[in-house]
């Protein structure tokens, strides 16, 4: 089966953020799904059958941290998402460890929300269809 578009996994434990990223991108074409989690522990379960194009991660949350996250992943997929970190932590210490551990965007959440959908729409250019 052809895949449509991007699917796309947010990660953020505020709702309202989760909601306003899903109307973000709800009207970009190349998002076939999006899927939205409050935690870092329910994205790495879901991620098993979702296996998502691009993931949206903030770095605080309850639990286990986004960075956290980060390193779990690179230790477990073969096929890795393009990461956008999404914080309100811009400290350069996380930025660096964030893109060490494999993330490819840092941005603020302050000043750089708008920006995770023209990154979403140039992903899909730059990743080949897959069936």
């Amino acid at each position: 089966m052809e895949k449509k578009g991007l699917k796309v996994l947010l990660i953020d434990d505020t709702v309202m953020v989760l909601q306003h990223l899903k109307s973000i991108l709800s009207d970009v074409k190349e998002v076939y799904s999006t899927e939205s989690v409050t935690s870092a522990e329910e994205a790495l379960v879901l991620m098993e059958g979702y296996q998502p194009d691009v993931m949206v991660l903030d770095i605080n949350m309850p639990g286990m941290s986004g960075i956290e996250m980060l390193r779990r992943l690179s230790l477990r997929q073969v096929i890795k998402p393009v990461v956008i970190m999404l914080t309100n932590n811009t400290f350069a210490g996380y930025r660096d460890e964030c893109m060490r551990l494999g993330a490819d965007y840092f941005l603020d959440k302050s000043r750089d929300f708008l920006m995770v959908r023209s990154i979403v729409e140039q992903v899909k250019r730059r990743k080949p269809v897959q069936g």
